[in-house]
């Protein structure tokens, strides 16, 4: 048999050789055509730094450093710890070196800040709390705006066993020295950011949009869980960010059910248009079965070098960070043509990015399997883990790029999938935690008090109109919680899941609807009438509802008013008597 299948062998090794020489002149065409519309002249954020540095930590750690500074750099030295190596060969010759330099202790440092911008706070010998760059620069005080500031350091080099700042990614402008490797140089390069630096700004946040909290019942916090930078904060109620803080990971944006935190370096319609155009030119150019790898330029050396071993069907999207574009852009580029995504995480990712990318992959796999597609088709890249399944042949669904919001993004993208491959019916579990979801109300609780459409961000909860009523969005639902918290009644409870069917997730559910009870006086409906028969129950034996006073329970809330104080309109001298 060896000699009938020679040819046949032969055969496909050359229409396999021949592939792959289409895809590598493809993939370099598309590369090659497909320019990317970033932002011109992004929105940026400043820092201005003069150099003054702060050494922290055991005294012979911090005075061995400040011998290896670079000449000129101005620093100050803050014991907190005890002499860390009492037995160091060197230790004579370093205080001996640094003898002119005083060190200041303080218990209890505090730091917060960021390049240009540090402030550490203690507690002195009396037990006051001070502020180290006040003691160090007094007459560096300003006023501005007619309000005081206080002097703050540049740059801090922590040498203590504890870092003052427990974040997964600290500030610009600090740093945090474990041990003496390479000390000398790791200064060096700390003390080089003297002067202005600009950074892109990367997000945009639109607090109209935010699921965070409304009128003091709490709800989202998904973003505050992923920032590895601590850049996000509530202050009264609402999520702010500090440009300066934030470092770009992106994390925050994917994170955001509603799009209240977008990524802005570039924003999400300008990478999903690159997405489009440059499958578009692979196909065009001849390419089968484009395969996306997503990496941020932390990642690019060492993918540019697998990118070396991998089929010519690879194209790769370099981002500012892998995890600024979500899942709305995963299942976009399926959408657009391509046979699989993968996102490449490098190995110095935050703990809480990586988590985050794992937890969207979850609930990629489960609305990959409702649309009828493998669920390997959306992964982390993985070198080692072989060829991802092709399923059916990759066509580009969408006519152009999705131009919506990113849950109109993301459902447009799924529900071209689902209605190609003919997907499941019946609805998907998700997993905990993931912003897809319906609602159950228990309708003899429900008093239809309308707690519930007052907080839902989303409008995914609304009423009906005048009459009495309240209707449900499938689609919208992000699964906060708020209307479940808000409810006196507890008659509403949440149901995580998503529904596949586009008609079904979009369509208005009536979840109760009712009578309404019209004014007595004026004939506008004003409450539904179980509520009103319900209070004039309640009220029945009450001394100020009797007589004509217990039909005010039937009127509007203008006419109501109205009626109160009729008598005193009619005779006002009456409202001077005591």
């Amino acid at each position: 048999m060896l000699p009938n299948l020679t040819p046949n062998l032969a055969s496909n090794l050359a229409h396999g050789a021949g592939a792959a020489e289409h895809n590598a002149r493809a993939r370099a065409y598309a590369l090659q055509h497909t320019v990317k519309t970033d932002n011109l002249i992004p929105a940026t954020v400043s820092y201005q730094s003069q150099g003054r540095l702060l050494l922290v930590g055991p005294e012979d750690r911090i005075r061995r450093a400040a011998s290896l500074l670079p000449a000129g750099v101005k620093s100050t030295l803050l014991v907190t710890e005890a002499v860390h190596d009492a037995e160091a060969a060197d230790l004579e010759a370093i205080f001996d070196a640094t003898a002119s330099l005083a060190a200041l202790t303080l218990r209890e440092p505090g730091l917060t800040g960021y390049l240009g911008q540090f402030q550490l706070i203690g507690l002195n010998g009396q037990g006051e709390r001070v502020n180290l760059a006040g003691l160090c620069f007094p007459q560096q005080a300003t006023v501005v705006s007619e309000q005081p500031r206080e002097p703050r350091f540049d740059l801090v080099a922590d040498l203590g066993r504890a870092p003052l700042f427990a974040l997964e990614r600290p500030p610009v402008g600090y740093l945090h020295l474990a041990d003496d490797t390479d000390l000398a140089e790791q200064l060096a390069e700390l003390c080089a950011l003297t002067g202005i630096f600009d950074k892109p700004r990367y997000f945009r946040l639109d607090p109209e949009a935010c699921a965070f909290t409304a009128r003091g019942v709490p709800g989202c916090s998904r973003c505050l869980d992923v920032c590895p930078t601590d850049a996000l904060k509530p202050i009264n109620g609402r999520i702010q960010i500090d440009p300066h803080l934030c470092q770009g990971f992106g994390s925050c944006a994917s994170a955001c059910p509603t799009g209240a935190i977008a990524y802005h370096q570039p924003d999400a319609n300008t990478s999903g248009d690159y997405l489009f155009r440059l499958l578009k030119h692979y196909r065009e150019a001849g390419g089968e079965a484009p395969r996306l790898l997503i990496a941020g330029e932390n990642e690019r050396e060492w993918v540019e070098d697998e990118l070396t071993r991998l089929p010519a069907n690879w194209l790769p999207v370099w981002v500012e960070e892998s995890a600024s574009l979500g899942i709305e852009s995963w299942f976009a580029a399926l959408a657009y043509g391509a046979s699989a995504v993968r996102i490449a995480l490098g190995d110095d990712a935050p703990a809480s990015v990586r988590a985050l990318v794992e937890r969207e992959l979850a609930s990629a796999a489960v609305l990959l399997a409702g649309a009828g597609l493998a669920t390997d088709r959306i992964a982390l890249f993985d070198i080692d883990a072989g060829e991802p399944v092709s399923g059916q042949p990759t066509v580009a669904l969408l006519e152009k790029p999705l131009k919506g919001d990113k849950r109109e993004n993301l459902f447009a993208a799924f529900d071209a999938l689902w209605q190609a491959n003919e997907g499941r019916r019946e609805p998907l579990a998700v997993p905990h935690g993931a912003p897809y979801g319906s609602v159950e109300l228990k309708e003899s609780d429900c008093s239809l008090c309308m707690g519930c459409v007052a907080v839902c961000p989303s409008r995914a909860l609304h009423a009906v109109g005048y009459t009495p009523g309240l209707n449900f969005i499938e689609q919208d639902c992000i699964q906060c919680g708020m209307c479940e918290k808000a409810c006196p009644e507890r008659a509403i409870v949440l149901v995580p899941r998503l529904q596949p069917v586009p008609e079904a997730r979009r369509a208005v559910q009536s979840l109760k609807a009712e009578e309404a009870a019209c004014c007595i006086r004026c004939s506008k409906p004003f409450a539904p009438a179980s509520m009103i028969r319900r209070i004039q129950q309640k009220l029945a034996g009450h001394s100020h509802f009797q007589n004509e006073a217990a039909l005010r329970l039937l009127m509007c809330e203008d006419c109501r008013v109205k009626d109160v104080f009729a008598a005193l309109a009619a005779d006002p001298v009456s409202q001077l008597k005591v």
